[in-house]
């Protein structure tokens, strides 16, 4: 029969169902079409997966560059740090013994009435403070110790200080292993540390002109270099002798008389004959006992170190060094 394509017949019905061309023509390209986008969609899902897995290889490649530009940053920091721990460390051996033997020639500039002198430099970029000292022109701790005990010496001190903040006294002699009837026994304060305990060091040298350090001593014979020493070194050295009037009246005539030699100075004070000779044994014009602090500063923090040289004792010629 013409136009009769194709039959369905039923599983329940009886007969045929007659199908026309056209619709069997649209099932065809409906089953078509779904292929189609089943193609496309599998397709798809491939393109999806790719760029996912792009995305996450970018990712672990960035972070990546970041981890090796952060171990790059580090190394190049600490590079930096020992060239410049390096620079500092090279500056402190050098002026430690180029400048540490000129520290008396330097102090003698001038009118040489100070016990510490001051200088700026700059040294490989590095800002460098040097501190020149005359510790004979320094009460000596272990010479007030000797005189009045542990107990004398720490209120001694206590005096020196007066109201500087942050200073610890904390007087820890070593244990005495000379003879009673040494001469000279040696040093029982070896150290800053063993009178001002962890006290900063900045705290000791500062401020210039009027700071700890510019009065008080562990090194030297015990004996004062009048000519540079301050008020407050002459009271702490000088006041089991005399009183604070007489101190005074040393200073002033020490003022107007710079010329004059110790003797005559002393000849213008109205002293006992014990006083009398109790300071001319404490008194003198020459100074065998140097130091030189080297303060290096850098944007982050600040570096101290302290050379002594202590002609008058038996390691002459071998400075004693601290550092913080």
């Amino acid at each position: 029969m013409r136009g009769l394509v194709s039959v369905t017949c039923g599983t329940a019905a009886l007969g045929c169902v007659l199908v026309p061309p056209a619709a069997e023509h649209s099932r065809g390209r409906l089953c078509h079409t779904q292929h189609s986008r089943g193609r496309l969609c599998h397709k798809g899902c491939h393109r999806g997966y790719v760029l996912v897995m792009v995305l996450v290889l970018l990712a672990i490649a960035a972070a990546a560059m970041a981890g090796v530009c952060r171990a790059s940053m580090l190394k190049a920091v600490r590079a930096a740090s020992a060239a410049d721990e390096l620079q500092r460390r090279w500056t402190v051996l050098r002026c430690r013994a180029v400048l540490l033997p000129k520290a008396e020639a330097v102090l003698s500039r001038g009118e040489g009435r100070e016990s510490e002198v001051r200088r700026e430099i700059i040294v490989g970029g590095q800002p460098v403070t040097l501190v020149f000292g005359d510790e004979q022109a320094k009460a000596n701790v272990n010479s007030i110790y000797r005189a009045t005990g542990l107990a004398g010496a720490e209120r001694v001190v206590r005096q020196v200080v007066g109201n500087i903040d942050h200073v610890a006294v904390e007087l820890k002699p070593l244990p005495e292993i000379g003879r009673p009837d040494d001469e000279e026994p040696p040093p029982v304060f070896e150290t800053l540390g063993q009178v001002f305990g962890h006290t900063p060091p900045n705290v000791l040298v500062n401020p210039p002109g009027s700071s700890i350090t510019c009065s008080l001593t562990c090194w030297g014979d015990g004996s004062l270099m009048l000519r540079r020493a301050s008020r407050a070194a002459l009271r702490a050295a000088c006041s089991r002798t005399i009183g604070g009037a007489q101190i005074d009246r040393l200073v002033q005539i020490r003022g107007k008389h710079p010329d004059l030699e110790i003797p005559e100075l002393l000849d213008q004070l109205k002293l006992t004959e014990s006083a009398r000779a109790a300071l001319d044994d404490l008194l003198v014009d020459e100074s065998t006992c140097h130091s030189l602090w080297i303060i290096c500063r850098s944007a982050e923090r600040s570096w101290y170190d302290l050379s002594v040289q202590d002609d008058s004792s038996e390691a002459a010629g071998t400075p004693r060094v601290f550092s913080w």
